[in-house]
């Protein structure tokens, strides 16, 4: 091997399979699971506690719920080298993932209008036809906005590594081994 090709090496050949941190992974679950677990508290204490738009603690028991299911199926181990794994049974773990992503998604963009279109509604007066309940609204409309803000972090990153990638030409320096 000539010494250009060894100093050399496509970016995208070098990362075969992302880094896997497993203490990454099971803090991400455990926040994950929290908020969960939260958004269903607080949409279950506070069922009937806005008047001017009752779907949102639905959204917010419905979408915890969800992501609770989506973290417990993500903690079954469903490799496809594992010889005890059946591929049917992988293509149906599959086929559930996806079917709970999209739901998850379309019901995320119906809590967005359910919150957004409500801004801001009145804390205060019970009888008001434009009631909700301050903490309610509050975790739900804050949920949601963080939700926007740390995919807009992860696409700006995605972007400089994008950047990075296209500024080293598509290479990886990986050193002289002597």
């Amino acid at each position: 091997m000539d010494l250009e090709s060894s100093l050399y090496t496509p970016l995208l050949r070098t990362i075969e399979e992302p880094p896997n941190s497993p203490v990454a992974s099971v803090s991400m679950k455990i926040m994950t699971s929290l908020l969960a677990i939260a958004s269903i508290t607080i949409g279950t204490v506070y069922l009937d506690s806005c008047t001017k738009q009752y779907l949102i603690p639905i959204y917010l028991i419905v979408s915890g719920s969800f992501t609770l299911f989506f973290v417990m199926i993500s903690l079954v181990s469903c490799t496809p080298n594992d010889e005890s794994n059946n591929p049917v049974f992988n293509k149906i773990g599959q086929a559930w993932k996806s079917v709970i992503s999209l739901f998850s998604f379309i019901w995320f963009i119906m809590g967005n209008i359910w919150i957004y279109s409500i801004y801001e509604p009145d804390y205060i007066d019970k009888a008001s036809p434009n009631y909700c309940d301050k903490t309610l609204y509050l975790f739900a409309f804050w949920a949601t906005t963080v939700t926007y803000i740390l995919l807009g972090i992860v696409l700006f990153l995605g972007f400089c590594g994008l950047l990075c990638a296209c500024a080293l030409g598509g290479t990886f320096w990986i050193g002289q081994r002597g």
